[in-house]
């Protein structure tokens, strides 16, 4: 009966550690059903100078739209500056789905930020909303972050 209790406990660990999610949540807008930072297990997810980050993001289309644009905002303390990533059709970077999107459709986006080299190390917080044509969210996370060699 005791090694049937270890079983148990062992099992709750390990549905409870793959739960933990590497983004949190916004303060507004819906959240993806999935965020995969690459090389990323755990938050604060390290960004290495000198190279692109990318992060693979799931998410349920909540509306029809025709176009997407990736608006996202870095925030180091209590300053939040927009970052302009090269490429500003999201859709051009949806590995899974194509626009126009329908409501209720499952897409993945491929979001590749370029990490300069001449950026300090520092602890930030990137937040990530796609927007349709009317200006409204389909997907918004946050990843805290520090810039490394």
């Amino acid at each position: 009966m005791a090694i049937l209790s270890y079983v148990f406990v062992f099992a709750v660990l390990c549905v409870a550690n793959s739960m933990q999610s590497n983004y949190e949540r916004c303060a507004n807008g819906p959240n993806p059903t999935s965020v995969k930072v690459l090389g990323c297990e755990s938050l604060p997810c390290n960004l290495k100078r000198g190279t692109t980050a990318q992060v693979a993001v799931d998410f349920n289309v909540v509306a029809n739209t025709k176009t997407l644009v990736p608006e996202v905002t870095v925030q180091l303390g209590s300053i939040s500056s927009p970052y302009p990533l090269p490429e500003q059709n999201a859709c051009k970077s949806l590995i899974s789905g194509q626009c126009p999107l329908e409501k209720g459709e499952r897409a993945t986006y491929l979001l590749k930020m370029p990490v300069e080299k001449a950026y300090p190390k520092v602890s930030l917080t990137i937040q990530l909303s796609l927007v349709d044509e009317r200006k409204n969210s389909q997907a918004c996370f946050r990843i805290p972050a520090k810039v490394v060699d």
